[in-house]
């Protein structure tokens, strides 16, 4: 075999690995789409200080995990940018940050909370996961959406607290779950990320702030997995 045809038969092996070695595929699939949702009423020191920011740090988790992510945030978060879209870009995953009662998402419309997700809209979820970090929601709308098809839901089905002079560890404990989810992480692997999460910051503040370490500790109670445990977010 000649000089040259070795060369060429080395560039051929040489190219041939490295196609093998590269994911090409994964450029052709099609990146799931996430809905965030994160009011920001003023002078509401949950969302100032918490939900908002929070929610910031689960949108950049988002990005570097390729996720096209549609962050409707302040008066974006209108009932009506909610509805419209959840039809128009079809998200297969809606996250919600902020204030939520029992059968309510509260979104924002200008500058008051105005109800994003209730019992009249909630079959814009079937078809789709949730999960939302707020009060109280997977005692109600949660089953109501598992009821309407949602794939999962995760939340709180009682009040989510937070304190103040612990806001970190009560961010890392609240994205937990989201994070696992985001990473690819069946709902039911992402519960167990989170309430594990919880028991951890639980055991870092108990020798420290017995008060704070008991709202960790009610929040690691309340979270609350709804729908098939197996499902992913995308």
């Amino acid at each position: 075999m000649s000089h040259l045809a070795i060369e060429e038969l080395t560039r051929k092996l040489t190219i041939t690995s490295l196609l093998y070695k590269f994911p090409w595929w994964k450029l052709y699939i099609a990146k799931a789409k996430l809905l965030l949702i994160r009011p920001k009423v003023p002078g509401d020191a949950y969302t100032d200080q918490f939900s908002f920011n929070a929610a910031e740090l689960v949108k950049n988790k988002a990005i570097s995990e390729k996720w096209n992510v549609i962050d409707l945030q302040a008066n974006d978060a209108s009932r009506e940018k909610v509805t419209t879209n959840i039809t128009e870009e079809d998200p297969d995953f809606i996250i919600h940050y902020d204030h939520g009662s029992t059968f309510t998402l509260w979104g924002q419309e200008a500058g008051v909370l105005e109800a994003a997700l209730d019992s009249g809209n909630v079959s814009l979820l079937s078809g789709r996961a949730a999960s939302t970090v707020s009060c109280q929601s997977a005692a109600g709308l949660g089953p109501l959406a598992i009821s309407s098809t949602a794939r999962a839901y995760l939340g709180y089905d009682d009040l989510h607290w937070v304190h103040l002079w612990h806001l970190n560890r009560f961010t890392e404990a609240s994205n937990a779950a989201n994070y696992a989810l985001l990473e690819g992480k069946t709902f039911q692997e992402a519960y167990e990320v989170g309430y594990d999460k919880y028991t951890e910051k639980y055991l870092e503040l108990l020798p420290i702030d017995t008060v704070a370490a008991s709202l960790m500790l009610h929040d690691r109670n309340h979270l609350t997995l709804l729908g098939n445990g197996l499902a992913k977010a995308y």
